[in-house]
C-alpha cells in the first residue's frame, strides 16, 4: 500500500468537549468519510488505522475518539452525547470543502452516525457496521456483560483501566429505531452478522424495517462484530458500497427509484464485504438501566 498523507487535528463539540482525531489522504479532495469506532475501541487500534489507510487511496479519511475514548476528553455516554462528537468533525470536513462526506460507524459509532443523520442530516451517505437499535435490555451473553461493566461501579473501574471512561449519568437519547425514518433520503446501509456475538441480527432488520430509501442491508453468513471484521477485502467491498449508495441517494434526489432498498442475504461472509470475524473488540451496550443490548 502506498503512503498516505496523514494530519492530526482537534475540534470543540456544541458541549464543550475537545475531540481529537487524524485525517488520512490528500486534501483538497472531493470525497471524505468519517470512519467512527465502537465503544472502547479508539482511531489508534491497529484494525482503524490500517482500514482508514486502505479507504484513503479513494476518499479524505478522518477519524477520531469518541468522548471518554483515546485522546479525547469527557466520558462516554455510549451513544447519546457523543452525538455532539460526530457533528463537530462533519462541521470541519465540511468547513474544508469537501463535496460529498459518508459516514461509517461500527457498533456504537454506527448508533451515533445513525441517530446523527436523522436529526441534523449534513451528509451523503450513512454505513453502520454491526449497529444496535435501541437501548433494551442485552440479549445476548456477551452484551450483558457488557451492560454489567458500564452500569457498575467496579466495571466503570476496570474499564477506565482499558482506556475507556465511562459517565455514571446516562440520559434516555431516541434510538435509531425510533427515528430511522427522519434519516431519508440520505441513502443508508445496514451491514451485520449472523455469528456477532452483541448485537443480534434482528437489531439491523428493524432499523431497516424503519428507514426510508434508499437503504440496503447486507447480511452475513459467518461475519461477527464491528472492527474485528476490517480487513483489505473489507475495505474494497466497502469503497464499492459507499459508491453505490451515494449513487442511489442523487438518483433518488433526482426521481422516484422504484429500486432504492434492496436486501442481501449473503451465504458467505467471504461474498460481500469479506472478513468473517474471530471474536470481536470491546464493544459495550447503550444501557438498559442503564446497560443495554449493544456494545460499542
Amino acid at each position: 500500500m502506498t503512503a498516505v498523507d496523514r494530519e492530526d487535528f482537534a475540534v470543540v463539540t456544541a458541549d464543550g468537549t475537545t475531540i481529537r482525531g487524524t485525517r488520512y489522504g490528500r486534501v483538497p479532495q472531493a470525497r471524505a468519510l468519517i470512519l467512527c469506532h465502537g465503544f472502547n475501541v479508539h482511531r489508534r487500534a491497529r484494525r482503524i488505522v490500517t482500514l482508514a489507510r486502505q479507504l484513503a487511496e479513494q476518499r479524505a479519511v478522518y477519524t477520531f475518539d469518541f468522548r471518554g475514548h483515546g485522546a479525547s476528553e469527557g466520558t462516554s455516554t455510549l451513544g447519546d452525547r457523543e452525538i455532539h462528537d460526530l457533528r463537530a468533525v462533519i462541521d470541519l470536513v465540511r468547513a474544508r470543502g469537501h463535496g460529498e462526506i459518508a459516514v461509517v460507524g461500527a457498533s456504537m459509532g454506527g448508533f451515533v452516525a445513525l441517530r446523527s443523520a436523522a436529526l441534523h442530516g449534513g451528509v451523503d451517505a450513512v454505513v453502520a457496521i454491526s449497529a444496535p437499535a435501541d437501548w433494551n435490555e442485552p440479549r445476548l451473553a456477551r452484551a450483558r456483560l457488557l451492560g454489567h461493566l458500564v452500569s457498575t461501579r467496579a466495571g466503570r473501574r476496570l474499564l477506565r483501566v482499558l482506556g475507556t471512561r465511562v459517565s455514571i449519568e446516562l440520559g434516555d437519547p431516541e434510538p435509531p429505531s425510533r427515528i430511522a425514518h427522519l434519516i431519508s433520503p440520505i441513502p443508508v446501509a445496514l451491514v451485520h452478522g449472523t455469528s456477532d456475538p452483541y448485537v443480534p441480527v434482528a437489531s439491523a432488520r428493524a432499523i431497516y424495517e424503519r428507514l426510508g430509501t434508499p437503504k440496503r442491508l447486507v447480511v452475513l453468513d459467518g461475519f461477527g462484530h464491528a472492527e474485528a471484521a476490517f480487513n483489505p477485502a473489507f475495505a474494497t467491498s466497502l469503497q464499492a458500497l459507499l459508491d453505490d449508495l451515494v449513487g442511489a441517494g442523487h438518483s433518488e434526489a433526482s426521481e422516484a427509484s422504484s429500486s432504492g432498498s434492496s436486501e442481501v442475504a449473503v451465504g458467505s461472509s467471504t461474498d460481500t464485504l469479506p472478513g468473517p470475524s474471530v471474536g470481536s473488540p470491546p464493544g459495550a451496550p447503550p444501557r438498559s438501566s442503564p446497560a443495554s443490548s449493544s456494545p460499542g
